[in-house]
C-alpha cells in the first residue's frame, strides 16, 4: 500500500519515513535504559513533526510515538521514582520492553504501508491524525 509521498520532504514516501521514525523511536527507547533524556528529544522530535508534516500516515506514526513516550514516562514515574522496590523495577523493565517491540514492529509494518493500532487508543488516534 502506498501512502504518498511526506510533505515535509520531497521524493521521501510517508511509508519509509514513518518506518524511520518508528524504528528511531524503537532504538532511543530500547537505549532510555541507559540514557534516559532520549526518550524526550524522541517526543520532542515527534511533536515537531506531528505539527510539521501533512502527510496523514505519518502524522498517526508521530502521534503513536508521543503517546508512547508518555506511556513510558508515566512508567518510569511510577515504577521507578515512586515505587522503587525490586519487583516494581521488573513491572517498569517489562513495559519498557513492550513498547520497544511494539515500535519495531510498528516500523516493520509501516514498511509495508500498514499501520498498527493500539487497543483502546485507535479511535483516539484516527480523530486526532484526520
Amino acid at each position: 500500500m502506498n501512502n504518498g509521498e511526506s510533505t515535509l520532504i520531497k521524493g521521501f514516501g510517508a511509508n519509509l519515513f514513518a518506518a524511520v521514525l518508528f524504528f528511531a523511536a524503537g532504538v532511543i527507547s530500547f537505549l532510555c535504559g541507559f540514557t534516559g533524556w532520549l526518550g524526550f528529544i524522541m517526543l520532542v522530535i515527534a511533536a515537531l513533526l506531528f505539527f510539521i508534516e501533512g502527510n496523514s500516515f505519518v502524522r498517526r506514526a508521530c502521534f503513536t510515538i508521543m503517546l508512547l513516550c508518555v506511556l513510558t514516562l508515566v512508567s518510569w514515574l511510577l515504577f521507578r521514582v515512586i515505587l522503587p522496590w525490586g519487583f516494581f523495577k521488573v513491572i517498569n523493565w517489562i513495559i519498557d520492553a513492550a513498547v520497544t517491540l511494539f515500535l519495531l514492529f510498528s516500523g516493520l509494518c509501516a514498511l509495508n504501508g500498514k499501520s498498527v493500532n493500539i487497543p483502546y487508543l485507535a479511535n483516539l488516534i484516527d480523530s486526532v491524525c484526520k
